[in-house]
């Protein structure tokens, strides 16, 4: 059977051409005319076979917000990328892209070979180890003390209000995140915590602890996702933070343990809470943001004219989340460092 289909033009009536919103043909109108914050990137680390994911991810943030500010990417991978990947990436990007090999600190002694003769999950216990830590050291960073971490398949609904890189730049920010959650208490945040009451000189009097610990045993414990993460390197890359992740890497050898699924996000975020004040730390409410199961999505009515995701669903509305109560007053996120002794 032959089916044809018929159309025709449709010219809408004169009024409402005139009251309809003109935002959705000016990309990026929301957004300020300010200069891009020296020294910030979006860093990935991945492999190749990944492609598909990071062009997708890519796409977004050159539409949503990069195309007008132009801030370069950094990729970083323990295998070398093949020139159809990079060639794919560079064809989207409105900037710079670097390729870079991680050849040094992927993985301890303990853990070179290979775990059940499965190289894929040995890799993947070796980026969250890395993603703890080490990637602040690689020198494709060297030049940079911001970042935006970015992760494939990642999806940003919206266009930007504002520039994040310049909200932290003008509020002196370390750490911003976009999605937090409250989750049994990992093995190793109770190892962090350990090190930390006995370094209680390292610890911020501003801290944010009674944030990330709701419950008076530690049973239960809030954490910053950090798949979509801003975050100042210097903090990363200081004396204290540094002194917590040797450690947890050392309690992790002797064990003969893996650093396991989100120990990243442990080890971030007892750091973040007790190291910073929290006044250098801040929730990207105004940011859309969706990866998996897990979305951040702004209510306001003017920022949804340029959004297709739902508030309704947006994970802060969950029972587990956390990132509600960081509006709250500063001074109620506190807790005496000596507390923990």
């Amino acid at each position: 059977m032959l089916v044809l289909w018929r159309t025709r033009s449709y010219a809408p009536p004169a009024q409402a051409l005139s009251t309809a919103p003109t935002r959705y043909t000016e990309p990026l109108a929301a957004l300020p005319s300010t200069p891009r914050v020296p020294s910030a990137c979006f860093v990935f680390i991945t492999r190749t076979m990944s492609l598909t994911k990071v062009r997708r991810t890519m796409f977004d943030i050159e539409q949503r917000f990069n195309a007008r500010f132009h801030y370069p990417y950094v990729f970083l991978s323990e295998l070398e990328f093949s020139a159809e990947f990079q060639l794919k990436v560079r064809s989207i990007a409105s900037s710079n892209v670097t390729f870079a090999l991680i050849t040094h600190n992927w993985a301890t002694s303990s853990n070179s070979t290979h775990i059940n003769g499965n190289s894929n999950a040995l890799g993947f216990h070796n980026m969250v180890r890395y993603w703890a830590h080490p990637f602040a050291t690689h020198s494709a960073l060297s030049t940079y003390t911001r970042v935006w971490r970015l992760e494939p398949g990642s999806h940003f609904p919206c266009d930007f209000a504002t520039d994040p890189f310049r909200r932290m730049h003008n509020l002196k920010l370390q750490y911003a995140f976009a999605i937090s959650l409250a989750s049994p208490a990992p093995t190793i945040w109770f190892h962090a915590l350990d090190f930390l009451r006995h370094s209680s000189h390292l610890l911020s009097a501003s801290n944010s602890m009674a944030w990330l610990s709701p419950s008076s045993n530690n049973s239960t414990v809030c954490q910053f996702l950090t798949n979509s993460e801003l975050v100042d390197l210097r903090f990363i890359r200081s004396p204290a933070y540094t002194a917590l992740f040797e450690r947890m890497d050392q309690k992790l050898t002797l064990n003969h343990n893996q650093w396991s699924k989100d120990d990243d996000v442990a080890v971030r975020s007892l750091a973040v809470a007790l190291l910073l004040d929290a006044s250098q730390v801040a929730w990207l409410d105004d940011l859309a943001y969706t990866h998996d199961l897990l979305s951040n999505c702004p209510a306001d009515p003017e920022l949804q004219k340029r959004c297709h995701c739902d508030p309704s669903e947006s994970s802060h509305l969950l029972s587990m989340s956390c990132s509600a109560r960081w509006t709250t007053a500063p001074q109620s996120l506190h807790i005496d460092p000596l507390d923990l002794l």
